[in-house]
């Protein structure tokens, strides 16, 4: 199954009538990596994210809707807490234990209070 990452790079791929093969191998890696990290059975690595921007020469816009679909299609999330103060890591630990219980309308919330922060 695609993942979000890989149905955008897929689209921007065929758009541009490449194969991922040519893709791949204009890129510097395997086909086999591209397509494991396409369908979700590799992670996907930020440099590949930032690759893939320079290759297509996305517009800022574009760049945004990829790193956001690369951020959709991780299954798992690393937060460095080096330097973090304990009530930060405190948060951090509470968030990852609690995310799964969370309704709609409370992440939407966090959500729009991270977002204001930026």
């Amino acid at each position: 199954m695609l993942t979000p990452f890989g149905k955008l790079v897929r689209k921007l791929r065929i758009d541009r009538g490449l194969r991922l093969k040519e893709m791949a191998e204009s890129m510097g890696i395997s086909s086999s990596f591209l397509s494991a990290v396409e369908t979700g059975n590799k992670a996907v690595p930020a440099a590949l994210v930032e690759q893939v921007c320079g290759y297509f020469r996305l517009d800022a816009g574009q760049q945004g809707e990829l790193r956001r679909a690369a951020d959709a299609s991780q299954a798992e999330a690393r937060i460095k807490m080096d330097g973090l103060e304990d009530q930060s890591r405190e948060l951090v630990a509470a968030f990852a234990r609690r995310i799964g219980e969370l309704d709609q309308s409370q992440r939407e919330k966090m959500f729009d209070v991270l977002k204001e922060r930026q």
